[in-house]
């Protein structure tokens, strides 16, 4: 077993019964995708893999940034 997946699965609150069923299940098919598809079928979000569709819905007019919000260098 991949430690480093169980522990991520771990540090986001999948319980451990569901851990164990999800390593069954990809056991021959390890990899990020088959993980976060077995946990959004457990009802889980996704973890390891991002959905770049999501961002294309994202408003980017609410993002507090500015260019003005930059500190400046003054140069004595």
């Amino acid at each position: 077993m991949n430690l480093a997946i169980i522990y991520e699965l771990r540090a986001n609150d999948v319980k451990e019964e569901d851990i164990e069923l999800i390593m069954n299940r990809v056991k021959n098919r390890l990899s990020e995708e088959n993980i976060d598809k077995e946990l959004v079928k457990l009802g889980y979000p996704k973890i390891f893999t991002v959905d770049y569709d999501d961002y294309d819905n994202y408003n980017y007019a609410d993002d507090s940034y500015s260019p003005s919000s930059k500190g400046s260098f003054d140069e004595d």
